[in-house]
């Protein structure tokens, strides 16, 4: 699992300017929390196939997730 995430992790920061095209709409509080748990591994293999489609079609959180990810580094 730590093995995903950094692999996301590493994939993510290689995007850099590409993924501004993506909408940035903001996010609830729940949906920050939900990427907090993906970044810190607390989420179930289906939580997280059902959570990253809307992390990698959102500018913010794919930011948020990045630095949740960063935070635990």
């Amino acid at each position: 699992m730590n093995n995903e995430i950094a692999l996301l992790s590493q994939f993510l920061e290689s995007l850099g300017p590409e993924v501004s095209g993506h909408s940035a709409v903001p996010l609830s509080s729940e949906q920050i929390e939900q990427i907090r748990e993906f970044a810190s591994g607390r989420l179930g293999p289906a939580e997280r196939q059902t959570l990253l489609p809307s992390i990698l079609e959102n500018e913010t959180a794919l930011h948020t997730l990045v630095k949740a990810l960063q935070a635990q580094a």
